[in-house]
């Protein structure tokens, strides 16, 4: 009996980690992370926390896109991944002027999350502005900006703040 019991769960392990776990596909976890169906904001990057590093370069090219819809939410991803791959990119949008300044934020934000020291010597340079960039970069130094990484339990068990 307890070996029954011990296969179906292992089966029900394997078939929960090829559907939304980390053996699904990278693609597939990148398109349901882009549709957003069923879930609130806080749970937008569920499926790739979920999915693993695999995702993480589908998830990079896309932030690429200025236009790209989840861009924001794909940033902060990256970001608390500590994909450091994604560095180049987040100074590039950092550092462009015609960027949004929530975007920028966003990047100065990542960047913080993937290695402190640097992120703080970038945001002294920003924390004067007035704007959402500003506010990001005087949190940083302050050490008050709340950190809003999602947790692979969270994500797991589909918590909702």
């Amino acid at each position: 009996m307890a070996i029954i019991v011990c296969s179906v769960a292992v089966v029900a392990c394997l078939v929960w980690a090829r559907a939304e776990g980390p053996l699904r596909s990278p693609e597939a976890a990148f398109e349901d992370f882009t549709k957003a169906k069923d879930r609130a904001e806080d749970q937008l990057t569920d499926p790739l926390v979920l999915a693993g590093p695999r995702v993480r370069p589908l998830v990079h090219a896309a932030v690429k896109d200025r236009a790209f819809q989840r861009r924001r939410y794909a940033i902060g991803y990256l970001g608390c991944a500590k994909y450091a791959a994604a560095t180049p990119t987040f100074r590039a949008i950092l550092t462009d002027e015609s960027e949004k300044d929530y975007f920028r934020a966003d990047a100065l934000e990542a960047l913080w999350l993937i290695g402190h020291a640097d992120a703080l010597r970038l945001a002294d340079g920003y924390s004067g502005r007035a704007d959402s960039l500003g506010q990001v970069a005087r949190g940083l130094l302050a050490g008050t900006w709340p950190q809003s990484c999602r947790s692979w339990r969270d994500a797991f068990l589909h918590t909702h703040q």
